[in-house]
């Protein structure tokens, strides 16, 4: 049965599939789990509870949670009820997440139980804004369960157009401030279609999610994907090698959406293990790559056969996205038969645009368009794209929307690339300043500027991306602050016997922690000159990013 809504997406999977696993948790000391049959009636339920309480077509419900099988319960009941769900990233700031709600102003705001302090300090002030735990009933919450608001019955859903809102995910924008991305039902519908046949993804994959679902990389290919094919999904919310390794195992995942950073930490706990071994274990595991390099993708998994038993016996491949994958990972990974497959998208494109996959793949690119999706390159190199993937536009803010699609449909993506004789895209940077870490979350300089550089000792900075040259950044893009001190910090140092760059960086440091873990700078250099700049002062970032290339030699 093919599913042509995303609101009847549950139920017809449920008359196929009802008594197989659809979410399951490992770890962290619950058992939660839904068939497909229970997450229908669970959803279903709980729709009948909010259409109880008074929800309205089109009202927002916003989600804080880690992802795990409720949060799919959730989504499901909201769409079907008529909502628009507004999913939230746990590790964004009480700053961030407030703009957020001023901005989407959702009617009801949905927590799990770790972040009940985080929703306390949110809620503080929005009398309208009305919470619930989406722990069980029998859970010690602050708030009331949303099982005491379920229904004993399931009403009709409410049907969407294809055109309506679905979703709204927020992403920094240019300007420092965040932008909520409107996807519709028919924007979801495509990606998932569209990405299954690449994928051929069906009833006997099983995934192991370790990605926010308030990503839509996740939301569509990792979840909405593997639930249209029929598939079983678990999930583990920790970003520890050996606790994912150890959910592998249990769930026996056939593939896995995941970001460069894992697959990064992931070939790195197996370099170790292998550093570990005798030396004759050693010489033939490095014997088996050199075989494994020439040989066809079954005799790689052959040979190391054993290594893949450890993730489950049987992974097929990984897909990657959200930032560029260091090379010599992929070829780890490509060498003991458990290809990576990389992607490229925005959330203003549902995400995916381009992506490899088993049956085309070519290394180093970010692959084809979805069927049905159109790119070209501009005059300028920017990437562009056009089709049935792009949003709708940012909520409320139809100017803005105008500025990234034009007159034409086309979407003007931002970044620069090319396409090889082949048809493969690769992307060879970014037209905006935007930082994108190993973990796929983006980074905006003029937020991290506007607050690093306030001390009376610095006289200017900035802050660029680039090139990590050790540990897990190698490869990979870091946040690196750029710093000028004046002559009163020169001469505090001197007369307490200071060194001006260790100053510097305290400083910068100390500043850095009014800001998420993430966006912190992981590097600081001082400069004795000037920052070059413009005619119009504004700084030359190619050049200042030369220059930390150059201090780094």
């Amino acid at each position: 049965m093919k599913s042509e809504s995303i609101t009847q997406l549950i139920q017809d999977k449920a008359r196929l599939f009802g008594p197989k696993p659809a979410l399951s948790m490992h770890g962290g000391g619950t058992a939660e789990q839904y068939t497909y049959a229970e997450l229908d009636a669970s959803a279903g339920r709980l729709a009948t509870g909010f259409m109880d309480l008074g929800l309205e077509p089109g009202d927002r419900i916003a989600l804080l949670s880690e992802a795990r099988p409720r949060w799919g319960v959730v989504f499901f009941a909201a769409i079907r009820a008529g909502a628009v769900i507004v999913p939230l990233d746990t590790r964004a700031s009480e700053r961030e997440l407030s703009e957020i709600l001023d901005d989407a102003a959702p009617r009801y705001l949905l927590v799990s139980h770790s972040v009940e302090d985080l929703a306390g300090a949110l809620v503080a002030g929005r009398k309208d804004l009305l919470v619930f735990s989406i722990e069980p009933q029998a859970e010690n919450t602050r708030y009331e369960s949303i099982d005491r608001i379920s229904a004993q019955a399931t009403c009709p859903y409410f049907e969407r157009a294809p055109d309506d809102v679905a979703v709204i995910t927020y992403t920094s924008g240019t300007m420092g401030h965040s932008k909520g991305v409107a996807t519709t039902f028919s924007n979801l519908l495509f990606e998932i279609q569209a990405f299954r046949g690449v994928m051929l993804n069906d009833s006997r994959f099983s995934t192991v999610s370790i990605l926010p679902l308030s990503h839509l990389f996740e939301l569509t290919a990792g979840f909405l994907g593997v639930l249209y094919g029929g598939g079983s999904i678990c999930y583990c919310n920790s970003l520890l090698p050996q606790d994912i390794v150890g959910a592998m195992r249990w769930q026996k995942p056939t593939c896995m959406t995941t970001v460069p950073l894992f697959l990064k930490l992931l070939a790195d706990a197996i370099r170790r293990e292998v550093g570990k071994q005798s030396r004759t274990q050693r010489v033939l595991f490095c014997m088996a790559r050199s075989i494994a390099r020439l040989s066809p993708l079954a005799i790689r998994r052959f040979l190391f056969r054993a290594l893949r038993q450890r993730f489950g016996g049987r992974l097929e491949y990984f897909v990657c996205g959200g930032a560029p994958l260091d090379p010599a990972t992929r070829r780890f990974f490509e060498s003991v038969g458990m290809p990576v497959y990389e992607g490229y998208g925005l959330a203003e494109t549902s995400p995916v645009i381009t992506t490899n996959g088993p049956v085309s793949h070519r290394a180093g690119s970010v692959g084809k368009p979805l069927p049905g999706v159109e790119v070209r390159i501009a005059n300028d190199g920017e990437i562009l794209t056009r089709g049935p993937q792009v949003m709708r536009g940012y909520f409320g803010k139809p100017e803005l929307t105008a500025k990234v699609i034009d007159e034409d449909g086309w979407l003007h993506t931002g970044d620069i690339g090319y396409f090889d004789h082949r048809g493969f895209l690769h992307v060879s940077g970014r037209q905006k300043n935007t930082i994108v870490l190993a973990n796929g979350k983006k980074v905006q300089p003029e937020e991290l500027e506007a607050v690093l550089f306030e001390h009376p000792f610095i006289e200017e900075g900035c802050v660029v991306g680039v090139a990590g040259n050790r540990g897990l950044t190698r490869g990979t893009e870091e946040v690196c602050a750029i710093a000028v001190a004046n002559e009163a910090a020169i001469r505090y140092c001197a007369t307490h016997k200071r060194d001006v760059q260790e100053l510097v960086d305290d400083l910068i440091r100390e500043q850095a922690l009014r800001f998420p873990p993430f966006e912190r700078p992981t590097r600081v250099c001082v400069r004795s000159e000037p920052l070059p700049r413009t005619s119009t002062r504004k700084v030359k970032r190619p050049e200042v990013c030369r220059w930390v290339a150059a201090e780094a030699i």
